[in-house]
């Protein structure tokens, strides 16, 4: 099972990116967000009249803001999914406890990572550590 070309490898290994992954683009809505809202009320806020220049950064930051809304949502969306077939591996295993060596792939700049965790099933919730 700690090889990571197993099926049950994949499935915890899914699970950490994903988690990474919504947390990340959590972050990066949240901080374009607060861009975007910084820039409304940077750039003459009680009369509205923008440059073409201001307007075309507001433009970006809203569009950018939009679409890591989406990816944000896809992402939590996959990961309850992943937890799902966590989950279902619990079952199957009795409410048990893995212990394993994941390879998590490179990331932002990161090297790829071996990790040591355990995965434990209890009462039908999944904790990995």
């Amino acid at each position: 099972m700690e090889e990571n070309h197993s099926t049950i490898s994949k499935i915890i290994t899914d699970y950490l990116e994903l988690t990474e992954m919504s947390r990340q683009y959590g972050r990066k809505e949240i901080g374009l967000e607060k861009e975007y809202n910084k820039l409304l009320t940077e750039y003459h806020v009680e009369t509205k009249n923008y440059s073409l220049e201001q307007a075309d950064k507001i433009y970006k930051v809203y569009h950018e803001m939009l679409d890591y809304k989406e990816k944000s949502k896809i992402a939590i969306e996959s990961l309850r999914q992943a937890e799902e077939k966590l989950k279902e591996i619990g079952q199957i295993l009795y409410e048990s406890t893995i212990h394993a060596e994941i390879t998590l792939p490179a990331s932002n700049g990161t090297a790829t990572q071996t990790r040591s965790i355990t995965v434990k099933f209890e009462n039908g919730q999944v904790s990995i550590w």
